[in-house]
């Protein structure tokens, strides 16, 4: 899609209809890390979620992140078999009338990028804001400007065209909904700012594309397996589902 970001269609290995899902919606996919270690990550679904036959996800490669973006671009290929989780939620769209306002930065325009075909779908108001470095690097961008003419606009720092987040909200519906989603300078300004204008905080809703920081009470504990009597030696820094993938559970 871009230099550094690749999209991913997934489809059903029976090729049946997927689980129907909601805009906001993400599922957790196997990522095989450069150690071999097999961890467990979290992507938006951003494809239109109408379409029962397929979903998309698109993955930045961060060469200074943990690795796992790193293990998607290297490992994912055509055909290949993915044990994935149902799709869960936690970033839903609205479903009444109100206008909806879409603030996405960078590869924060994944989650958005479905609710604007839900709100365009169901003929709702919105118009949906996009920011990036350069429109190079903006996934999606020919896409979204051919599907919502009229209702996007589209911010590039290069481009001497940067997004002004004070603005969108002053002069936004009274009643409209703001949903935020990409760098956490861009939501806290967000945020910032609708606090300042006396916004509901109910009417702004975000999504991180952030790991939450380690407990430091976490403690090492040995996991045994009821029916094989598997024992698993699991790190305080991994979770029991990742140490099970990585001795090779199912």
């Amino acid at each position: 899609l871009t230099p550094r970001v690749r999209g991913f269609e997934i489809r059903a290995s029976d090729g049946g209809d997927l689980p129907k899902v909601d805009p906001g919606a993400h599922i957790k996919v196997p990522v095989l890390m450069e150690s071999g270690e097999q961890v467990i990550r979290n992507y938006s679904i951003c494809s239109d979620t109408s379409q029962r036959d397929h979903y998309e996800i698109a993955v930045l490669r961060e060469d200074e992140g943990r690795g796992g973006s790193k293990g998607v671009h290297a490992t994912y290929t055509l055909g290949q078999t993915l044990s994935c989780s149902e799709p869960e939620n936690h970033f839903q769209l609205h479903e009444d009338n109100r206008p909806a306002v879409l603030i996405a930065g960078g590869i924060g325009i994944t989650p958005l990028k479905a609710m604007a075909h839900r709100l365009k779908e169901t003929d709702r108001p919105f118009h949906l804001h996009f920011a990036g470095r350069n429109f190079a690097e903006m996934a999606f961008l020919k896409e979204l400007r051919k599907a919502f003419p009229g209702s996007s606009s589209f911010y590039g720092n290069a481009e001497k065209n940067r997004m002004d987040v004070s603005s969108i909200l002053a002069n936004a519906e009274e009643n409209a909904v703001f949903y935020v989603c990409g760098p956490g300078g861009l939501i806290d300004a967000v945020r910032n700012q609708a606090t300042e204008l006396g916004i509901d905080p109910a009417n702004v809703r975000f999504e991180r594309f952030v790991t939450a920081p380690a407990n430091s009470e976490n403690k090492p504990v040995q996991l045994t397996l009821q029916r094989s009597k598997k024992v698993i030696d699991v790190p305080a820094e991994q979770s029991l589902l990742e140490a099970m993938l990585g001795a090779g559970i199912q």
